[in-house]
């Protein structure tokens, strides 16, 4: 990474980036970082480890070899040849004779070799006198040991106590405890400490004894410290450590079986073996040995031998012996099954749970064999750093040190010089060091996104991003053209459509003139076409639509075979002369309607009827006010259709209609309510009558004197009518006049009346009983909730309503 840049380009700068002390992050140093993040792979770096052996070899040169200096070590006088070099800084400099003797015995490497030899000279001296002069009185070399143990002692409370950052003893105290080694000095030295207060005691002399021979094994434990700087047994170290984690769980699984063989055989061959000791060495102490192949000789009745046991447990030194026939002393338990369970004692311990160890251990050590240069390089650096920081004369003259250490800053009062890795730079040195990383971290990122840029997978990736980005565009181009496509069919359309229309009217035009054939006239365009043509104006705004009727003016006339006079847009109103204009007439006759205008165009039939006001329960008022009469028929108030009389409805004049339009939101299944284009989204109630194709609005034609539709009677149950009419008289008008129907005429026409009935809630009252009554209408009406959409398959004068109601509630349409 940049670190490895900046150590090629120059090595002393960037040690002191890993030294240099951060104000940032705390007073600490990148290296400090690395290794609280246990960060084995910088650690490891080559940069980080030419540091730590600088450090390691102090003021001598690291070219020296290990011979010499420990040759310099016990001769001394040899410092003064040219046995021992020093670094380069040293060898620009001349040195003294002191200044030779502090920088040999200040280095790390001299202090660790100096406290190995103390170490093994106290050990040995510790084996003497334990196997050797073990004295009632201490000896000399007793007391010598004691001496010993007292400046390790000191030595441990000063590195316990040793603060350089000022974190406070509890913090100290803390990370002095997490160290194994640390912990495994507290044990042996307790241990040894109290070996020696029972030593000291005359009564306990020997108990003493025993217990300085445990602190003994502890303190040769301690040597595998030591060899943690040995690249070879330094990670044969930790992997023991892993190790002993590995037995300490195995031995839960251990004991299970030892103790599950051991009392059954126990119960099954000896009666009440009452001596405990004689109890644990046949439930534990043999059961184990059992393991490593020496099996008892009892256990199958064939080398018993009774006078290797007794009787009745009275010999301490002899273990009771097995349940036996009084009369000729043999064996009585059943040999079978005790075989039976050495067997399988044998074969889960010895076979199962012994290999179970062995792979434990084959796996610890794999993991650790894969990172062994790592995790040396890692563990090398606390070593080194202890060694830095420690007095430089070994145990036990190590306590001139400390009464150095003590008199400096107990009596003189004066700060201690802290050896830790770590330097506070000037602030000019400091901006001139980060100025340079950065310099080299921008290098290096550019060299880093070129080998990107020439790494084949990254230019593979790179193709299939364009790749991506050209699909796009191609999907793009074809929407785009797709669009182009369908706008030109479009206006294709709608000239054929003008076509037809002019068609229509010229034929119509030859057959008034007489102009006639023997076939029936073939069919120009249709109102299916007519229809998609009002679909797409729907969405159009009202002021872009025809400002004259558009339904009322197809060509043929729904439910019958005839054709309307084509009337131009320019020639709708009455106003404007069409001195050819000269629609047919169509009236129908209704057998199912008690109350129907007459069909007959006679004026004597057509006197009768009163326009403009109350003709008895027939209301002929329109909602646009009074409309003109001519020749005894009135004309439609929006202009001309292209056919006279009344059509399929029932009256001349406006026939009024009511059309309830009964919406609610429309919702997910947690009750939220869905939303398109940042709109709240309607469902509208519709219905399919019998005999119809199409859906509709819930509504229709008013008889004479009725409040409600025919057809709305026929969805709702009469029970429900009262409310109904509560409902609409609550709900908002949206509109109220002319409709634009393809059943009006000349002299007939659609007035409707259209209020919106909202619910607003999912738990209204109103619209949970009208669901229920309209689960319960008649099973030949389809009704629905409908989702409100521009595209609803619905009548197109009901979509101009539902506009209106979607407008109103601020809803999607």
């Amino acid at each position: 990474g940049v670190f490895t840049d900046c150590y090629r380009k120059d090595e002393e700068r960037a040690q002191k980036l890993l030294t240099r002390i951060s104000e940032a992050w705390g007073k600490t140093t990148c290296l400090q970082l690395a290794l609280e993040a246990k960060n084995m792979n910088f650690v490891s770096h080559g940069g980080v480890q030419a540091f730590l052996t600088k450090v390691w070899w102090g003021k001598l040169s690291v070219d020296n070899g290990l011979w010499r200096v420990i040759t310099c070590m016990l001769f001394f006088p040899l410092l003064y040849t040219n046995l021992i070099t020093f670094s380069r800084e040293k060898r620009l400099q001349p040195m003294g004779c002191l200044a030779r003797l502090r920088a040999f015995f200040t280095a790390p490497i001299v202090i660790f070799l100096m406290n190995i030899l103390s170490y093994f000279t106290f050990l040995l001296l510790f084996a003497y006198v334990l196997m050797v002069d073990f004295q009632p009185v201490p000896s000399w070399r007793e007391y010598l040991i004691y001496f010993w143990l007292f400046s390790l002692v000191c030595e441990e409370t000063r590195q316990l106590l040793y603060d350089p950052d000022g974190l406070g003893v509890v913090k100290m105290a803390s990370l002095y405890i997490k160290d194994f080694w640390n912990k495994l000095d507290i044990c042996a030295i307790l241990v040894f400490i109290a070996g020696l207060t029972c030593r000291l005691i005359p009564s306990t002399l020997y108990p003493g004894r025993i217990i300085l021979s445990l602190a003994f094994i502890i303190f040769c434990l301690r040597l595998m410290h030591i060899f943690t700087v040995s690249k070879t047994l330094g990670p044969k170290i930790i992997i023991v450590k892993r190790m002993m984690k590995d037995v300490f769980f195995f031995l839960f699984l251990l004991a299970v079986w030892v103790v599950s063989f051991g009392v059954a055989k126990q119960a099954i061959l000896i009666h009440n073996e009452e001596r405990v000791e004689w109890l644990f060495r046949g439930v534990v102490y043999h059961s184990y040995l059992t393991i490593f192949g020496q099996i008892p000789s009892y256990i199958d009745g064939v080398n018993f031998n009774i006078d290797q046991c007794s009787p009745n447990g009275t010999d301490p030194y002899k273990p009771k012996c097995p349940e036996t026939n009084a009369d000729n002393k043999k064996p009585i338990f059943p040999e079978w099954l005790t075989v039976i369970l050495l067997c399988l004692y044998l074969l889960f311990t010895n076979i199962l749970l012994l290999n179970l160890l062995i792979a434990m251990f084959n796996y610890t050590f794999q993991q650790v064999q894969e990172h062994t240069d790592q995790i040396w390089k890692f563990q090398r650096h606390d070593l080194i750093e202890e060694y830095h920081g420690r007095p430089p004369a070994p145990p036990p003259l190590i306590l001139l040190s400390h009464l150095q250490l003590l008199l400096r800053r107990g009596l003189l009062r004066r700060p201690a010089t802290h050896h830790k890795l770590k330097e506070k730079l000037e602030k000019n040195e400091e901006a001139a060091l980060l100025s340079w990383e950065m310099y080299l971290k921008e290098n290096y990122l550019q060299h880093q996104q070129c080998q990107e840029k020439q790494n084949t997978e990254q230019m593979i990736r790179d193709i299939a991003q364009r790749v991506d980005v050209l699909a796009e565009l191609l999907d793009l181009d074809r929407v785009k053209r797709t669009g182009v496509v369908e706008q030109r069919l479009g206006s294709l359309e709608d000239q054929v459509h003008q076509s037809a229309q002019a068609l229509r009217w010229m034929m119509q035009a030859l057959q008034g003139n007489g102009f006639s054939s023997g076939e029936d006239v073939p069919p120009v365009g249709s109102s299916k076409a007519l229809d998609t043509k009002e679909v797409e104006m729907e969405g159009k705004p009202e002021e872009s639509r025809p400002p004259y009727h558009v339904l009322a003016r197809n060509l043929l006339y729904p439910g019958s075979h005839t054709l309307r006079f084509p009337v131009p847009d320019e020639k709708v109103p009455w106003e404007v002369d069409f001195p050819l204009y000269n629609p047919p007439a169509f009236s129908a006759e209704h057998k199912d309607m008690a109350v129907q205008d007459p069909f007959s165009l006679s004026l004597e039939s057509l006197l009768k009827i009163n326009y403009n006001t109350m003709d008895g329960l027939i209301d002929r008022q329109s909602f646009h006010g009074l409309y003109a009469v001519q020749d005894g028929l009135p004309l439609n108030p929006m202009g001309r259709t292209g056919l006279r009389g009344r059509g399929r409805l029932h009256c001349f004049g406006p026939n009024h209609a009511l059309h309830p339009v009964v919406t609610r939101w429309r919702r997910n299944l947690d009750g939220s309510i869905i939303r398109k284009s940042l709109k709240k989204m309607l469902e509208v109630l519709v219905a399919q009558y019998p005999l119809s194709d199409v859906w509709a609005l819930p509504g229709g034609s008013l008889e004479p004197g009725e409040m409600l539709p025919l057809k709305l009677k026929w969805i709702l149950r009469r029970e429900f009518w009262p409310q109904f009419q509560n409902l609409l008289k609550q709900g908002t008008e949206v509109h109220k006049g002319y409709l634009d129907d393809p059943r009006n005429t000349d002299n007939a026409w659609v007035e409707t009346v259209a209020i919106s009935v909202h619910f607003d809630t999912q738990n209204d009252v109103e619209m949970k009983r009208l669901n229920s009554f309209l689960q319960g209408c008649d099973p030949e009406l389809c009704i629905r909730w409908q989702v409100l959409d521009k595209r609803i398959p619905l009548h197109a004068n009901h979509k101009e309503l539902l506009h209106k109601v979607s407008t109103l509630l601020g809803a999607y349409y």
